[in-house]
């Protein structure tokens, strides 16, 4: 005689989660952030993408998961039966506020020039979890900027390593034109051979860059979008 399931309402392909005290049953593989967009759970991040491979490198998206003696990337980490994760515990937010506060160290401030304010992914996170006076003194590091085609504006010391303009150019564009060069807080976003894109897609980077390293290079300086309007 098979033994019976646990909860027989539960197809044999998912499993029973629980993220911030709410019981979702989702299905098995299922990343720990994904589970909680399907359930309106908000979980910062920068580097997932739900159309791009993950990464795993802001870790913006740490999260308390029970019995587990560190944070959790929710981007990256499956889920499993009868697994509880916290949000917005005191562990969680104090893992978020701490990586925020690490992605703005090298952050300039020139959200009134840059053509990605009012829309930037960093600006509206930053809002919730940043710090109001930052504890660093040290003076920011500047990156040279490459002319990338006529299409992408580049400032790339706003860049946050968070490779979504990478993985877009090698799994969706299939050109693999954009990678990371040297490493620690010298790592920088860029071509390798110092050329400018040749995709037909490379606009798309523009879309796919949480902050305003890249940006649209017809429309600089142009419009805010809060200016714009639908027709």
């Amino acid at each position: 005689m098979s033994a019976q399931p646990v909860n027989p309402s539960v197809p044999p392909d998912h499993v029973t989660v629980e993220i911030d005290g709410q019981s979702l049953v989702v299905p098995k593989g299922s990343m720990i952030i994904q589970a909680a967009d399907k359930a309106g759970i908000p979980i910062p991040r920068f580097c997932y993408h739900e159309k791009l491979p993950i990464a795993a490198n802001c870790r913006m998206c740490l999260v308390d998961v029970e019995k587990s003696p560190k944070p959790a990337p929710a981007c990256a980490t499956p889920v499993m039966d009868g697994m509880k994760v916290a949000t917005r515990s005191e562990k969680a937010l104090k893992f978020q506020r701490s990586v925020m506060e690490f992605l703005l160290i090298n952050h300039p401030l020139d959200c009134p020039i840059c053509d990605q304010g009012g829309e930037c992914e960093l600006q509206d996170v930053s809002l919730g979890y940043g710090r109001s006076v930052s504890r660093f003194n040290e003076r920011k590091r500047v990156v040279p900027d490459e002319d990338i085609g006529p299409l992408v504006a580049t400032e790339m010391t706003r860049c946050i390593q968070c490779t979504r303009c990478v993985r877009f150019t090698a799994d969706v564009a299939g050109t693999y034109e954009l990678g990371g060069m040297y490493r620690g807080e010298n790592l920088q976003i860029g071509t390798y051979d110092g050329k400018p894109l040749t995709t037909e897609l490379s606009g798309n980077v523009v879309d796919v860059c949480p902050v305003g390293a890249l940006t649209n290079k017809v429309f600089q300086f142009r419009a805010r979008p809060w200016e714009l309007t639908a027709r």
